[in-house]
């Protein structure tokens, strides 16, 4: 009996494993999630001295999961944006790590609080306090998001966009 032969199905067997690989196909079902920023709920909390003032920013990122996949959300780390017609301003980072389940064939949602002391905020102070008073303005949101699938670890791009007012 010839052993060469033997091979073959073992070789078509392995180069058909690629198409059945767990984690690519999580990672294929992870990039058909899309998102967006649903609502923008900025909040400012006067005192004195002005330097103890703190404004808070709640982001409500809404997440479609047309797949049949369960993800569980373990990790988000972004740059907030306030962007005028001229210019852009970074609002701050955000950094979570509260487990989300985004559950199939649905649409889940992820707050994320923010809060800042007006120290903090003082390169920024001009165009969020006008985004606070006119209700206008875009916020943007740019990251990545950790999530997994039946334990397999995937990270994702993000980016959202929402315009408030205009």
């Amino acid at each position: 009996m010839r052993w060469g032969w033997m091979a073959i199905p073992v070789l078509l067997a392995t180069a058909g494993c690629a198409e059945l690989n767990p984690a690519r196909i999580y990672q294929d079902a992870a990039r058909q999630l899309r998102f967006s920023l649903d609502r923008v709920e900025p909040s400012l909390q006067l005192a004195f001295p002005l330097e103890d003032s703190r404004i808070g920013i709640r982001l409500v990122v809404g997440v479609e999961n047309p797949t049949s996949v369960r993800f569980k959300v373990t990790g988000l780390a972004a740059r907030i944006y306030l962007d005028e017609p001229a210019q852009s301003h970074s609002i701050g980072q955000v950094a979570f790590s509260r487990g989300i389940e985004l559950v199939p064939n649905g649409r889940s949602q992820m707050p994320v609080d923010l809060g800042f002391t007006y120290r903090e905020l003082n390169q920024g102070w001009g165009p969020i306090n006008a985004a606070i008073r006119s209700k206008k303005g875009t916020w943007r949101v740019e990251g990545n998001l950790q999530a997994e699938a039946f334990g397999f670890p995937i990270t994702l791009p993000v980016r959202v966009v929402r315009v408030v007012g205009n």
